[in-house]
């Protein structure tokens, strides 16, 4: 991976205001370990305009299972927002978890704070369904939300 498609993927992360330095900080060593493992843990996907990456997903298979995966950081550029490009990214995802594969489950944790209704609006409008909450797990106030979602043979999802 190149360093002018990671400093895009952080300026891109870092634009949206959601996260804090520490998570900026450990989407950099993601991205630093997918640059050098790019068939590892860690796959990124990404979205262009005019030769710059503006949007990012990065997900991943689960340890210990055999078709779950983990949905770690999607970000879009404020400037890009509200184009369909998070969803975009989503989709492709789930297209290629399921190239060879009859089905998959994907998880995705996010922040329960009020800043985080947008996120977890956006999760929902993509077919994910809230699971589990951990209260207060964050900070005070800050809930740890957990959506899953199911594609593939014999899912409402399914293709």
């Amino acid at each position: 991976m190149s360093s002018v498609l990671m400093e895009q993927c952080m300026a891109a992360a870092s634009a949206t205001g959601a996260f804090t330095p520490d998570e900026l900080d450990v989407l950099r060593e993601v991205l630093t370990e997918w640059s050098l493992h790019p068939d590892g843990n860690y796959r990124l996907l990404t979205e262009e305009r005019d030769g710059a990456a503006v949007a990012f997903l990065i997900y991943g298979p689960t340890p210990m299972t055999a078709f779950a995966y983990d949905l770690y950081w999607i970000a879009v550029d404020p400037a890009h927002q509200k184009k369909g490009l998070g969803a975009h990214l989503e989709r492709r995802m789930c297209a290629l978890l399921l190239k060879g594969a009859k089905r998959a489950v994907l998880r995705v944790e996010t922040a329960g704070r009020d800043e985080y209704a947008g996120q977890r609006f956006f999760y929902l409008a993509c077919g994910y369904t809230e699971c589990g909450r951990i209260p207060n797990f964050y900070s005070e106030g800050d809930d740890l939300v957990f959506y899953c979602k199911e594609i593939g043979e014999g899912t409402e999802q399914g293709t």
